[in-house]
Parts: structure tokens; sequence; C-alpha cells
């Protein structure tokens, strides 16, 4: 809880991805709560009202995915909503006349994002930015499972990498704000 509350005020994109995470290890407990408890909170030090906040985090968090029916799969429908608010906020980049920097990034890394959303399902409906996530999110993954990452696909995930880092330091910036768009 207090590393989510830290990420997103400080890397919007790391903390969808860190949400995900989340959301995995609270399926990967069976949503059940008692083993939440055990395998995730008893691990946190900390004060017994710290300890108490997490617990409630992760029992709303687990709540909510139930309400929301993403037992098995999908994501939370605040960040649904966070993810395309940053695609727009994406798009507003790349319209922008001061950004030249951010649509250098975009077009290295356009004709990668086209592919990776075929692979995906030919969904058109993914965003460029749940895109270069969802990549990046199975770059973490792949690597938590020590399985090898071709040379090829480790500069496109690194491409993904810059342009999200880049939009969430924007996107910090518009947020507080000290950019205009």
């Amino acid at each position: 809880m207090y590393i989510a509350k830290e990420k997103r005020k400080t890397n919007i994109a790391e903390y969808i991805l860190y949400m995900w995470q989340i959301e995995d290890l609270i399926r990967a407990h069976d949503m059940d709560l008692e083993k939440i408890n055990n395998g995730l909170v008893d691990h946190y030090s900390g004060s017994e009202e710290q300890i108490e906040e997490i617990r409630q985090w992760y029992r709303g968090l687990t709540d909510s995915m139930m309400l929301e029916g993403i037992k098995e799969k999908g994501h939370l429908q605040f960040l649904v909503v966070l993810m395309d608010d940053l695609n727009n906020f994406h798009f507003r980049l790349i319209d922008s006349s001061t950004q030249s920097e951010y649509q250098q990034l975009y077009m290295a890394s356009v004709r990668d994002i086209s592919e990776l959303r075929k692979k995906m399902g030919d969904k058109e409906q993914i965003t460029d930015v749940e895109v270069c996530l969802t990549a990046l999110y199975g770059l973490l993954l792949m690597r938590l499972k020590n399985r090898e990452v071709s040379e090829d696909t480790e500069k496109v995930f690194n491409r993904f990498s810059e342009l999200m880092s880049e939009l969430s330091r924007l996107y910090k910036l518009y947020d507080e704000g000290e950019l205009e768009i």
C-alpha cells in the first residue's frame, strides 16, 4: 500500500504495473483474505496500525476485484480509467508542438506497438499505452520465471520502457501544474 502510494505520486506507469502485480498476487492467493493475510500482509513490518491499514487495503482491493468480476483476469476499473487518461495524455503529447522529444520516442516505438497489438489478437481497442505496459509486465513475469529474452525483444522492451518513463515524467509535471499541453 505504501509502495503503491509512492509510485502513484512519482511514476504513473510503474504504479499501474505494480497494481497489476498486486492483482495477480491476490489471484494467486485465491482471493482468500486469510491466505492473503498469511501470505502477504504478515510479511510486512510496521506498527499494528500500519499492518491493519495494509490488511484493509488488500481487503478493499479483493472486494473490488470480486465485485467487478475480475477473479481470473482483467484489471480494476480505476486502473482501466487511469490507463485511458494516460493514453489520452499520450495523444495530446503526440499532437503537441512542444513535445518533439516525446514524439521521437513514440516514433521509434510505433511499429513495435502495432506489431505487438496484432499479436495480442489484433484488438484495435487496445491503446498504445496498454500495449506498452502489457509488454513491460510480460517482461517482468519472464524475468521472475528466469526465462530468456532475446536481444531483439530486449531492445523493443527498452524502447517501450523509455517511452513509458518519459510519459510518466511528463504526466507528473502536468499533474503538478508544471506543464501545459
